[in-house]
């Protein structure tokens, strides 16, 4: 590889918590009360979460309590939330964090209550836990990396092995951000594509839209590009359709939303990785019912991947 050069509810301040056991009165016995906290709520990825979720907490008769954030970026906005759902009095809090680092303070706060912590999708920091002494109690996921260079080899495949690739990368530094990013470098290693630019686009559709129309008016000759996903490649595949590229640029990316499936049916988009948030949102709440009914469990509990492209959405 060469290198160039190169719905939303607001949640402030006091929160309004969402309960999914809403076809029972109020009056009704749960056997333990837990929190969602995940991220943007604009993204239909956490929409699926939730429903995961939803089906584990009514199996096990589970006060569920869901919090989403406005934003990707809104880290302060997630603090509150957990804040919040301390004081609701949780017994558990599942976290999908927008931030690996900063999200950790409260963390600890939430575990010194007793509140058993399960990390999904995005990791926690490990250095940063360990230096505030914050453990978590299990981490529900995918390997991002193994899903950055599943979708990094495919696009490899299209170009045919040579040409010039972009990447639109998470927010930099966010653990699943950064992981998916390193798969797809790996991907590109040994191989004659040649990566001439690459930037954040804070995973948002809008900036995917105006940032690879920057990128392709310096760089005109680009045929491949990765997201890490799919939002922003949504709005990239505009952007190639507003250059009048549309078919001459492969594409690749990562979630498998609704929009994308009909994106790669049409195609303006090449394929996606689909990392299954409904089992990670449906395992996190099981797990933390085994926490909390004094069970030991796996450290982690890792969730399938798979590529999806048109012959595989055909089928």
């Amino acid at each position: 590889m060469r290198l160039a050069k190169w719905t939303t509810v607001i949640f402030i301040p006091i929160l309004v918590l969402a309960s999914f056991s809403c076809t029972k009165s109020d009056s009704t016995k749960y056997a333990s009360k837990m929190a969602l906290v995940m991220k943007a709520s604009s993204n239909p990825f956490f929409a699926r979460m939730e429903e995961g979720a939803k089906k584990a907490a009514d199996s096990l008769n589970v006060e569920l309590l869901v919090g989403t954030i406005t934003r990707e970026t809104d880290i302060n906005q997630q603090v509150s939330l957990i804040e919040n759902m301390i004081v609701q009095g949780v017994q558990a809090i599942l976290i999908a964090p927008a931030d690996s680092k900063a999200i950790v303070n409260v963390l600890k706060k939430a575990q010194d209550a007793g509140i058993r912590v399960v990390n999904i999708d995005n990791r926690i920091d490990s250095e940063t836990a360990k230096a505030v002494g914050l453990t978590i109690d299990c981490f529900v996921g995918v390997d991002n990396q193994q899903g950055g260079k599943m979708a990094g080899d495919y696009l490899v495949g299209l170009m045919g092995g040579k040409g010039q690739a972009a990447m639109l990368e998470g927010i930099r530094g966010v653990d699943n951000a950064e992981a998916r990013k390193n798969g797809f470098l790996q991907a590109l290693e040994g191989t004659d594509v040649e990566l001439v630019a690459s930037q954040s686009a804070n995973w948002a559709q809008d900036q995917g839209l105006d940032i690879f129309a920057n990128m392709l008016q310096a760089n005109p000759d680009i045929t491949g590009l990765f997201c890490a996903n799919d939002m922003m490649a949504l709005g990239a595949i505009q952007a190639i359709e507003q250059a009048g590229k549309t078919g001459k640029i492969f594409v690749t990316s990562y979630d498998n939303l609704q929009a994308a499936q009909e994106a790669i049916l049409q195609g303006r988009l090449n394929g996606t990785i689909e990392q299954h948030p409904e089992r990670m949102g449906f395992q996190g709440v099981m797990v933390a019912n085994e926490l909390l009914q004094g069970r030991e469990v796996k450290p982690e509990i890792m969730i399938a991947l798979e590529l999806i492209t048109r012959e595989t959405l055909q089928k």
